[in-house]
């Protein structure tokens, strides 16, 4: 399950979880690119050094995902999508929704397919 969210709750979440995530972009042959970027916050985007291989998928399909690992036990992952540009020799990547998430326990849920556990940015 997915929350929509307000990306303007962004700026207080990367507090929490730190400047470094994963920024996934799709090649030409349809395979997902990971990259391990550092990002920063500045007028309602996060930007990043450029990644060649980043800004060559972006200029194509400028969709891309963020994904911060949870930064203690059973926490949280915080997952943004957005859209990405060049801008100069950074990529900036607006944000358009997020979400905090993590699976549910079977205890939680009381049974085998747990489900999952996910929280708006904010909360």
């Amino acid at each position: 399950m997915s929350i929509p969210v307000d990306p303007s709750k962004l700026e207080d979440e990367l507090n929490r979880f730190g400047q470094a995530a994963f920024l996934l972009t799709v090649s030409d042959d349809q395979t997902s690119h990971v990259a391990h970027m550092t990002f920063r916050f500045q007028e309602g985007a996060l930007c990043c050094s450029i990644s060649k291989t980043a800004a060559r998928n972006v200029e194509v399909r400028p969709k891309v995902v963020l994904l911060w690992p949870p930064y203690e036990n059973n926490g949280y992952s915080m997952i943004v999508d957005g859209e990405c540009s060049i801008q100069g020799e950074e990529l900036k990547v607006v944000p358009t929704s997020g979400v905090l998430h993590r699976p549910a326990t079977p205890e939680a849920s009381g049974e085998l397919d747990c489900g999952n556990d996910c929280a708006p940015l904010g909360s």
